[in-house]
């Protein structure tokens, strides 16, 4: 029976697998984290943000669904917010801008000004970015297996 030898790896390729680990938990990481906070700035808006109407006067760039950018008016007026994002309703390229949007919340806790709609579902945000952070970091854990195994088999003496 013949055993199978591993190809010794370069050091430059052992950098650039560790390097390619390393971005893979990073960007997966960061992606599940901005979703996540995405989601529960949602919750946190749609719990205790000032309800108003959104008037919209710009959209994104956009190639299937556009995201609309706009003014954001307290129902008592108190609150005034201008370039607010509005999450929870996009529209298609080519159709009209809406006039108003009533009945949305203003996250005044976000970095950029969010404003989202009474019927914005932020399960969805969270669970995509708890998914894409265990994905990406089970498959680095893999790829840190695979090369401890590669390392391993070419360390071991030959037969």
């Amino acid at each position: 029976m013949t055993t199978r030898q591993s190809k010794p790896m370069s050091p430059a390729g052992r950098v650039f697998a560790w390097v390619l680990i390393a971005f893979l938990v990073l960007l997966s990481l960061g992606v599940g984290l901005a979703l996540i906070t995405e989601g529960l700035g949602g919750r946190r808006a749609l719990d205790h943000g000032p309800v108003g109407a959104f008037t919209p006067t710009a959209t994104d760039s956009c190639e299937r669904t556009c995201a609309l950018i706009g003014d954001f008016t307290s129902i008592d007026g108190t609150v005034v917010e201008h370039g607010v994002t509005l999450q929870g309703r996009r529209i298609k390229p080519f159709d009209p801008m809406p006039s108003a949007v009533d009945d949305v919340r203003l996250d005044t806790d976000a970095q950029r000004p969010t404003a989202y709609t009474a019927d914005y579902a932020w399960h969805g945000p969270v669970i995509k970015g708890s998914a894409f952070m265990v994905g990406g970091l089970a498959v680095a854990a893999v790829l840190v297996t695979v090369l401890k195994r590669h390392d391993q088999a070419r360390d071991r003496p030959a037969a």
